[in-house]
């Protein structure tokens, strides 16, 4: 199996983070271990995340950049109908829009034809002569996926309003951000460029390739009792999943897997309320990056493999870039030496803009600063827990410390 044909999984969070080993806590290392193994062994080569110009992406697809078509829509509540938000009449009459009720922070959400490299989004509103809802659209949010497009806000509502987005995605979602709020759209329009999907087979990959089920010879991940709990794998690149296979314990407590949905992206692959199976498969026909098992019922669940089947995203030349560690600075005399932003930041981000400069080397430092340099280490290096602070655009990415840099070089 190469490389490009893998769907990579990692265990990314299990319930909040809290994961007992049948109540053994000193086998979470070894849990731990086989991830990291398989993560560092089997990596794809594809990105989950690129940021790059629109130009460099379109050419990168070999697609040209056009209209996107949404096949299916989906919202909070039903005054008129969503699919008037995609019916291409482009009347701003409230009555040919779609609008919801008035409730706590209303949303639509629309359903590409295919996954797509999706660059922007327009939304038309009601047109405000009507004066129905003069406050609908002041505050929102835009997501492609699980991805944060946009977050508008303003004393003001709009006509219409294109909104940059930079995500691979196969769904988008309007919210308002008001507690109280109508949500009104006469059309939505996406642009981008659409994607493939590829492999030439399948491929599953999981914790640690251990199927047995003898939670004793080789310890199985589960929750502790909770109110719904749930487990959850994340896959390194979108992928089209198209089977979910979970493997029970078998030493005992089957029946923690009685009663669970199959979810991918929040969307729904399947449920199973029957009796206990050694093991179990669930069809799936969605493109996403998120697959959670949750139980219907307020006990532990156990599972000892699980495989995600489907086809990866792919991407051909897809550019990286290489973490060097974290190394000292100094206000006086700068490590690297130009300063391109001070705003919301993420390593992808200001790798990003260094590029574009054609500079070798990026750092992030204290969350949300992204300096970029052709060498870097003249004060020398710091110990990795001095480059501890969050990235404010990505808070499992470390962006460095408060005069500390978490250097990379582009590769």
């Amino acid at each position: 199996m190469s490389r490009k044909e893998a769907v990579i999984i990692k265990f990314l969070s299990i319930n909040n983070d809290q994961l007992t080993m049948g109540r053994e806590s000193h086998l979470l290392p070894l849990l731990l271990t086989l991830l990291l193994i398989l993560i560092f062994t089997c990596q794809s080569a594809a990105a989950l995340k690129i940021y790059r110009s629109r130009q460099e992406f379109i050419s990168m697809l070999g697609q040209t950049e056009g209209r996107l078509y949404l096949g299916n829509c989906e919202q909070s509540t039903r005054r008129f109908t969503c699919i008037y938000a995609i019916d291409e009449s482009y009347s701003q009459e409230p009555t040919q829009c779609a609008v919801t009720e008035q409730q706590h922070k209303p949303w639509w959400m629309g359903i590409l034809e295919t996954p797509a490299y999706i660059s922007k989004i327009t939304v038309l509103n009601i047109d405000q002569t009507y004066r129905s809802y003069p406050d609908a659209l002041r505050g929102i949010t835009i997501m492609a996926g699980d991805d944060i497009c946009f977050r508008f806000e303003s004393d003001e509502s709009f006509i219409k309003r294109s909104f940059p987005c930079d995500v691979i995605a196969d769904q988008i979602t309007i919210q308002s951000n008001r507690d109280n709020a109508v949500l009104t759209l006469c059309d939505i329009e996406v642009f981008g460029a659409p994607s493939s999907v590829g492999g030439n087979g399948y491929c599953q990959n999981a914790f640690d390739g251990n199927a047995q089920g003898d939670h004793n010879a080789n310890p199985c991940a589960m929750t502790s009792d909770e109110f719904t709990p749930w487990l959850e794998a994340k896959l390194w690149t979108p992928s089209l999943v198209t089977e979910v296979r979970v493997y029970n314990r078998l030493d005992c407590c089957k029946d923690s897997l009685t009663n669970i949905t199959v979810t991918l992206n929040n969307r729904v692959c399947s449920s199973y309320d029957g009796e206990p199976e050694d093991a179990m498969s669930f069809d799936c026909k969605f493109f996403g990056d998120r697959v959670r098992i949750k139980s219907k019922k307020n006990q532990a669940i156990s599972i000892c493999e699980l495989q995600i089947i489907g086809y990866p995203m792919e991407f051909p030349n897809v550019e990286k870039f290489k973490a060097l560690g974290c190394y000292k600075d100094n206000p006086k005399n700068r490590d690297l030496t130009q300063l391109v932003s001070s705003i919301i930041m993420s390593q992808e981000k200001c790798h990003k803009m260094c590029k574009r400069l054609g500079l070798k080397y990026f750092g992030v430092q204290n969350g949300m600063h992204c300096w970029c340099g052709s060498t870097y280490g003249k004060h020398g290096k710091a110990d990795e827990k001095m480059c501890s602070i969050p990235c404010e655009d990505n808070e499992k990415q470390r962006c460095g410390g408060s005069i500390y840099n978490s250097i990379f070089e582009i590769l």
